[in-house]
C-alpha cells in the first residue's frame, strides 16, 4: 500500500527557510579564508647578539581586536612567514629557550601589506622580554607594490557630501580628479549611480576607466562603467588602499589604479553606531525668488546602523567567529520648480516702452520689429492675443 502525501505551499516555505539556515548555519561554523587581496602578510628574521640565524624560535602573534593568538616556528634559516593576516592592530612577540622574549607592540597591519619585522635576541633566560614600541613606518622591502592606504580615522572624520567613499582616493600621490557626466549616469543601474559628490579619478595619468575596484578581495567592478558595482557603506569600511603599482598577478588586467577595499570585522566585544543625516526646507536656505509659502518640497535623510561582536558558538568556536552588520538608507523626496518671465498687463496691449533691451522678431530672420507709425512711439503694429 503505498500512500502519498503532499506538502502545502506554507510547509514547502518551512522547509526552504530551515534549509537556508542550516547552510548558513555551517557556513558561520566552518569559515572560508579570507581573499588574498584582502588581506595582510607578516615575515622577518630572527637572529641572535652575533648575527647567527636563531632556528625554532616561537613567533607569537597576537590580533588586539579578537583577542586571538597566531603562532609560527622560524625556519632553518631563521625565518617566519605569516601570510593571510586580518588588517588590524596586533602584538608580535619571539620566544626561543636561552634567550630573552622580545616584543613589538602596537603595530597595525593594512590590506594588502606586506610587514618585514627583524628581531634580535640577547642570550638570557626566558623571564625577562625586551619590549620595541617604536611605531615608526616600516618600508615594504619584501615587494615591489607601490600603494597607499586611506585608514579607518580618515574614513570615519573627514567629511564626505553624500558620505561617498570615492571623494577620499583624491587624497592619495599620483591621483588626478577625472569626472565627467557619464560617471553619475542612472541608466538603468550600469552605473554606480552616486550620492551626493563622487570622484573616479586618474591614477598615474591613465584613464580613469582603467581602475579596479575590490570589496574584500572579491571584484566590484561595474560591467559597462568601469566604476564600483556595489558602493560600501562608510561606516563598514576598515579601511582601503589605493595601489598605484604592483607586479602581483592576482592583480592583472588594469592599467590604472587598483582600489582595495576591507569592511570591518567583529570583535571580541560588541560594538555598534547609528547615524541620520537630514535636510530639508527647515534647515536649507530658501530659494529668494520663490515666496516661502510657495517654496518647492524637499526632505532627505541618509541613515543608517552597524552592529558587530563575537558570535556565541558553542564548542571550540566559540570567542573565535565574529559578525558585523550594516545598513544604509536614503530617502529623497522634492519637488521640481520653474520659473517663467510673464508679460505685464502693458505688454499684453502691446507697449513694450518699458523693455531696454533690442526686441526682435523671431519669425522673420531676426530682424528688429517694427512700430506702426500710425500708433504711439513704442506701440507695436501687432498685439499679443488675449492671454
Amino acid at each position: 500500500m503505498t500512500r502519498q502525501v503532499s506538502l502545502s505551499m506554507y510547509e514547502r516555505w518551512i522547509v526552504v527557510f530551515t534549509l537556508l539556515f542550516g547552510a548558513a548555519f555551517v557556513l558561520a561554523l566552518f569559515p572560508s579564508p579570507a581573499w588574498a587581496q584582502a588581506t595582510a602578510a607578516l615575515n622577518g628574521t630572527v637572529r641572535d647578539s652575533a648575527g647567527a640565524v636563531v632556528t625554532e624560535a616561537t613567533v607569537v602573534l597576537h590580533n588586539r581586536d579578537t583577542n586571538l593568538d597566531r603562532t609560527v616556528m622560524t625556519n632553518s634559516t631563521g625565518v617566519y612567514v605569516m601570510p593571510d593576516l586580518q588588517p588590524g592592530n596586533y602584538d608580535l612577540k619571539v620566544m626561543r629557550s636561552g634567550f630573552d622574549s622580545a616584543l613589538k607592540s602596537g603595530f597595525t597591519l593594512l590590506v594588502n601589506q606586506t610587514a618585514t619585522f627583524d628581531f634580535t635576541l640577547k642570550a638570557g633566560t626566558v623571564n625577562e622580554v625586551i619590549n620595541v614600541q617604536a611605531n615608526a613606518v616600516e618600508l615594504e622591502t619584501s615587494t615591489s607594490e607601490l600603494g597607499v592606504a586611506v585608514v579607518k580615522e580618515q574614513v570615519n572624520d573627514l567629511p564626505l557630501n553624500g558620505r561617498n567613499f570615492t571623494q577620499l582616493l583624491n587624497l592619495t600621490p599620483g591621483v588626478s580628479t577625472v569626472n565627467v557626466s557619464q560617471n553619475s549616469a542612472t541608466g538603468g543601474g550600469i552605473w554606480s549611480n552616486p550620492i551626493g559628490t563622487f570622484s573616479y579619478p586618474s591614477v598615474n595619468g591613465q584613464s580613469n576607466r582603467s581602475n579596479l575596484f575590490l570589496l574584500d578581495g572579491v571584484n566590484n567592478e561595474g560591467s559597462f562603467g568601469s566604476t564600483y558595482a556595489i558602493p560600501p557603506i562608510v561606516d563598514d569600511i576598515q579601511e582601503f588602499k589605493v595601489q598605484s603599482h604592483n607586479d602581483d598577478a592576482s592583480f592583472g588586467g588594469v592599467m590604472g589604479g587598483v582600489v582595495n577595499v576591507v569592511t570591518k570585522s567583529g570583535t571580541s566585544q560588541f560594538h555598534g553606531s547609528g547615524w541620520e543625516f537630514i535636510r530639508n526646507k527647515a534647515f536649507d536656505a530658501l530659494n529668494p525668488l520663490i515666496t516661502p509659502s510657495l517654496q518647492p518640497n524637499f526632505q532627505q535623510n541618509q541613515f543608517g546602523a552597524t552592529f558587530g561582536g563575537p558570535l556565541p558558538i558553542p564548542g571550540e568556536h566559540q570567542k573565535k567567529t565574529f559578525f558585523f552588520l550594516a545598513y544604509e538608507g536614503f530617502r529623497l523626496h522634492t519637488g521640481a520648480n520653474t520659473s517663467y518671465n510673464t508679460p505685464t498687463a502693458a505688454q499684453l496691449a502691446g507697449d513694450l516702452s518699458g523693455i531696454s533691451s533690442q526686441i526682435y522678431n523671431p519669425y522673420n530672420g531676426g530682424l528688429p520689429l517694427m512700430c506702426d507709425s500710425y500708433r504711439p512711439r513704442g506701440r507695436l503694429a501687432t498685439r499679443f492675443p488675449p492671454a
